[in-house]
């Protein structure tokens, strides 16, 4: 099991984009993905536990590319 931590934001964050995301890839509910956007443009951290280490990588990589500061724990 991997762990993604979302520190934190960029200016441009693509917010539907890290919902859909969440949604998609890792098979949260589209109100925990919404809630999880909404708690990170508050400056709270959102840890993610993935099982498959690979999928937890490709997750990182694309929130990296919408605008999230984030860092795997594996």
């Amino acid at each position: 099991m991997a762990k993604v931590i979302m520190e934190s934001w960029r200016y441009g964050l693509q917010v539907v984009s890290l919902t859909k995301l969440q949604y998609e890839k890792l098979g949260l509910s589209l109100l925990e993905s919404k809630t999880n956007a909404d708690m990170l443009l508050e400056d709270q951290i959102i840890i993610l536990e993935i099982e498959d280490k690979n999928v937890a990588r490709e997750f990182l990589e694309e929130a990296d590319r919408f605008g999230v500061n984030c860092r795997l724990l594996s």
